[in-house]
Order: C-alpha cells, then structure tokens, then sequence
C-alpha cells in the first residue's frame, strides 16, 4: 500500500515538474521572440540566407505558433510583408497548421495524462463534458473569428476526450482563414478586406463540412452504444 502511494506520489510530481517545463519554455519563447524576432530581423534572416531563409522562417514560425499562442497575429502579417500575399499565405498556413497539430499531440501525449493524476474524478469528468460541449464546431468558429483566443483554446480542448481526427477539419479549414493575414501584411487597407472575405466564406463552408462530419460521428457512436 506505502509502496503504491510512493510511486503514485512519484509519478505526480514528475508531470508537475514536466508542466512546468514546458511553462517556462513558452515563457522563454515568448520573451526571445518579443525581444528578438521582429519584421526588420525576420527580413534580414530571409535576405542573407536566400532559400534557406524560408525553411528558417518557417521554422520560427512553427515554434512561434507552438508556444506563444498570445502573440500570432504579428508574424502571420510579416509574412505577406516579406514575402508578399500569395507565399505569406502558404507559409503561414503550413507553419500555422504544423504548430496546432503539435500543440493537439502535445497535449493528448501529456496534459491529458497529467489531468488525470492532479485533479479529482468528480472534476475530470466535468471538465471531459465541457470540452465536449465546446468540441470541433466551436474551436472551428474560434480560429475563423478575430481576436478570439484560438490557440489556447486548442491547449484546453486538445486535454479533453475528443479524438485527434476531429480536430482535422478545424483546423485546417480556420488555418485558411489565419493563414489570410499576410495579404494585410502585402497589401495594407485592400488585404484586410480580401482577409475579411475569406473568414466569412471559410465560416459558412466550414460550418457544413465540419458540421456533417459531427452529425456522421455522433450517429456512429449512438449506433455503437445502441449495439
């Protein structure tokens, strides 16, 4: 029984210490990419480097997506100043897709096992019903909306019962819309209206496809419990 607790207790502690961790690394990314990488420096890294730059660029990207979700909109718009609307737009939304599927494998190959070893049941199976309620239609209107917290809120989702398949399409589909953001960095004044049509357009298409692909999934699973 003592031996129980110990590893129990053991065990604990070790995904405490991994969360802060990874705390303390997003809160040193945040602070390096505050101080250091800025539109002037991210133009002078893709200059001198040629067509390595863009992989570098990209990478900065990925990382700046990953672990600092408070701060994305600035490099999705120095991407279309540096490298102008069209290949702003791919960059950002390869950079911007790679960094969310990460945070969701992060957080279902950690956090998800470490909210099982430090909250109560009661409280677990709580907040598995609410994140359920909030699911792939709701993070789909967070990433499409402006000024919404869409990054942190796939930290949170990505904790709950829902499988890494049905974050896909919502992803995806509201990259689309972030990844329209370097055409404000290209264009000015025109590109933020051309980035407010693709957030309407992508909203209402993605509403259909994302809302047809939880229709067919829950009637799947109410056949399945009825079986």
């Amino acid at each position: 029984m003592n031996l129980n607790i110990k590893v129990h207790n053991y065990s604990k502690s070790r995904t405490w210490v991994f969360l802060g961790l990874y705390l303390l690394l997003m809160i040193i990314a945040a602070i390096v990419f505050m101080r250091y990488i800025n539109q002037d420096n991210l133009q002078e890294v893709v200059k001198t480097t040629g067509v390595i730059g863009i992989l570098v660029y990209f990478l900065i990207e990925v990382l700046y997506v990953t672990f600092t979700p408070l701060f994305n909109t600035a490099i999705l718009i120095t991407s279309g100043y540096i490298f102008g609307g069209h290949l702003g737009f791919i960059i950002n939304f390869l950079a911007t897709s790679l960094g969310l599927f990460l945070i969701v494998i992060l957080v279902k190959r950690y956090g998800r096992p470490w909210l099982q070893k430090v909250v109560s049941h009661n409280f677990y199976n709580r907040f598995d019903k609410i994140t359920q309620k909030v699911g792939p239609i709701t993070l789909l209107i967070v990433y499409i909306l402006p000024f919404t917290p869409d990054d942190e809120l796939t930290y949170i989702v990505a904790a709950g019962p829902i499988g890494f398949k049905r974050f896909i399409l919502p992803i995806l589909l509201g990259t689309l819309a972030k990844a329209a953001y370097s055409y404000v960095g290209d264009m000015g004044a025109k590109g933020i209206t051309i980035a407010a049509y693709a957030r309407i357009a992508l909203l209402i298409v993605g509403l259909v496809i994302v809302g047809i692909q939880e229709y067919w999934i829950k009637k799947w699973q109410s056949v399945k419990i009825s079986n």
